[in-house]
């Protein structure tokens, strides 16, 4: 029996598999470099252990300069040579400690203090407020240490953000088809609708969308906990370009759209894909990109040997749409106000190809259509 994906067999989470997990920032390197507090912790701790020592020899030998100069060795506590004032010199290494001691304890508070203030942020984060920061100061170790933890509460913020944004999707994505199912189901059993195959079919086609986006949630969310299964094989990609493009080749037609699949300049390196994951990353951004190109346009999908990577590009001439927008096509539930889907045929892509390591990103301008391109490395 074949296996299906999401049931076990190879693979595993991307970061074990040499990439980034879903949740990494953008921009940043993988595998990341020693968090910066982890070597600073060291190096402040050290640093508050010798200002410490400092300040214990300081005292220490304040009390023995006093005690030696001031009262020198007579044993009724008097000014040495009499009863006189101090001598000047022993003011003067007097105010020199005392001076010495003060900066040594400002030092100490200006290390501390801005700990203490993360550490408050902290219990407020744990709280539930992703809302805390910290204003950086103190040493650079404690300001590099506060910057790194007002990005960590940002993320945090925002992932808090997503989700009650997601939650609220989700609902609106819901809404619609079981309106329809219950209005249909009572409008039968009021006798309002007869119940044959005319008003039935509505409503299987209903549990259809509700079933599709069911399952586009879960192939989301088994990416973003890294439990995506891929069964990679070695492979040509041409054959899956090829075969994407017989695939939409009457649609294509029906709608007078040229769908192309340029030959390659060179010959294409075998990857090991997973061929039926990258078939639907392409399904989906050809369905994409042919349902805003007008009669007459062109969808063409190109690919090339870039480096160590194989590089894929969705190209169509339809109506384009600003920059901004195009950086947010992938994110979940973004989706213009007529389009059919359940928006998350892109993001299901976007999941798709970090799976298997690559990039995903698009570039588009009013007027000037879309191109999406992706990346898979060359194993």
């Amino acid at each position: 029996m074949p296996r299906r994906h999401g049931d076990g067999g190879g693979g595993g989470p991307p970061w074990q598999q040499g990439g980034p997990p879903p949740w990494w920032p953008e921009g940043e390197p993988w595998p990341p470099e020693r968090p910066p507090w982890q070597v600073n912790r060291r190096s402040i701790l050290i640093r508050l252990i010798v200002v410490l020592l400092v300040f214990v020899v300081l005292v220490g030998a304040a009390g023995a300069i006093v005690n030696h100069v001031i009262f020198g060795d007579t044993p009724s506590g008097n000014w040495r040579g009499g009863g006189g004032p101090p001598p000047f010199a022993a003011i003067f290494w007097l105010f020199l400690i005392l001076g010495i001691i003060v900066f040594v304890v400002r030092r100490i508070q200006r290390t501390v203090r801005p700990v203490v203030r993360v550490m408050e942020a902290t219990s407020r984060v744990a709280q539930g407020d992703y809302s805390a920061r910290v204003e950086p100061s103190g040493p650079r170790d404690v300001r590099q240490m506060i910057v790194s933890f007002n990005e960590m509460a940002s993320q945090l913020e925002a992932h808090q953000r997503e989700r009650r944004r997601l939650f609220a999707d989700i609902a609106h994505e819901l809404r619609t088809p079981l309106a329809v199912i219950q209005g249909n189901i009572e409008g039968m059993m009021d006798d309002v609708y007869p119940r044959d195959d005319a008003h039935m079919a509505p409503l299987l086609d209903q549990t259809k969308v509700i079933t599709r986006l069911l399952e586009d949630l879960q192939t989301v969310a088994t990416a973003d906990t890294g439990n995506l299964r891929l069964y990679r094989e070695e492979g040509d990609l041409c054959d899956v370009l090829a075969d994407v493009v017989a695939a939409f080749a009457p649609a294509a037609a029906r709608d007078g759209i040229a769908l192309l699949a340029e030959p390659p300049a060179d010959p294409l390196p075998r990857i090991e894909i997973d061929a039926v994951r990258i078939r639907q990353v392409l399904e989906n951004l050809v369905s994409n990109a042919m349902r805003y190109t007008p009669e007459g346009g062109t969808v063409r999908i190109a690919a090339e040997h870039a480096g160590k990577d194989v590089r894929v590009r969705v190209i169509d001439t339809g109506r384009g749409m600003p920059q901004a927008d195009a950086d947010r096509m992938f994110e979940r539930f973004v989706k213009s106000a007529d389009s059919g889907g359940s928006g998350l045929g892109l993001a299901i892509a976007k999941s798709l190809v970090e799976a298997h390591g690559g990039t995903i990103a698009a570039t588009s301008a009013p007027g000037e259509g879309t191109t999406v391109t992706f990346t898979l490395p060359i194993q």
